[in-house]
């Protein structure tokens, strides 16, 4: 798993091993930065994984996201091959839409708002080219109507900027950045405005934001 610099930050503070170059570091298996993430976020007691649900729909209200309509993923899967099964709605003051690139379940968000209208198109990305994708990724993380923030991959998809293949250095600082702009949404401390204080690389979020040199490789 390649991670670009300086997204190594993030990987230190998450205390995952690898080997370092120059621009670069390597993760011996992408297994262990998931495995290692997925642990430390599931042991925090304001965090709920809810496995094999799809976010089928959003809920919209006056104009502002306002949650998302879920279904057990087989049978938001299999809509045209069963009967109606009723499905359940989560409200949320703010949604972290990270659908990833186009295909059977992503793009979703985006592609929503689109069909209601709330956005023009959905160009879809284009083709590979990493580093140019990965500042594109970061730089263009926000939010995008009222009440939805889009980051990773599915930015890529409404902005039609390139993708990027195996390097992840972006994925990271762009859902930190996410992170920030729903906390400063809510109005609470963060990196994005300055108040925050804490051990998430604040200053690399800010860099991130203002489109600056600290993400080129």
């Amino acid at each position: 798993m390649v991670v670009r610099k300086p997204a190594h930050l993030f990987l230190d503070e998450l205390e995952i091993e690898y080997d370092e170059t120059e621009h670069y570091v390597v993760i011996k298996h992408a297994a262990l930065f998931t495995s290692t993430i997925m642990s430390k976020l599931l042991a925090r007691p304001n965090v709920k994984l809810f496995n094999a649900v799809a976010a089928e729909d959003l809920i919209i209200k006056g104009g502002r996201v306002g949650g998302v309509v879920t279904n057990w993923a087989l049978v938001a899967m299999n809509h045209d091959t069963q009967s109606c099964m009723d499905p359940n709605v989560m409200e949320a003051k703010v949604v972290v839409s990270s659908c990833g690139h186009d295909g059977p379940m992503g793009a979703t968000g985006v592609k929503r708002l689109r069909s209601v209208g709330m956005i023009e198109s959905v160009p879809g990305m284009k083709a590979l080219d990493m580093n140019t994708a990965e500042d594109a990724i970061v730089r263009l993380t926000r939010e995008i109507v009222p009440g939805m923030i889009v980051t990773g991959m599915e930015v890529a998809e409404i902005d039609g900027s390139p993708r990027m293949g195996p390097t992840f250095g972006a994925m990271m600082i762009s859902g930190q950045k996410a992170a920030h702009l729903a906390l400063k949404a809510l109005g609470l401390p963060n990196a994005l405005d300055g108040s925050y204080v804490g051990s998430s690389q604040p200053e690399l979020i800010l860099a991130a934001a203002d489109g600056g040199e600290t993400v080129d490789a």
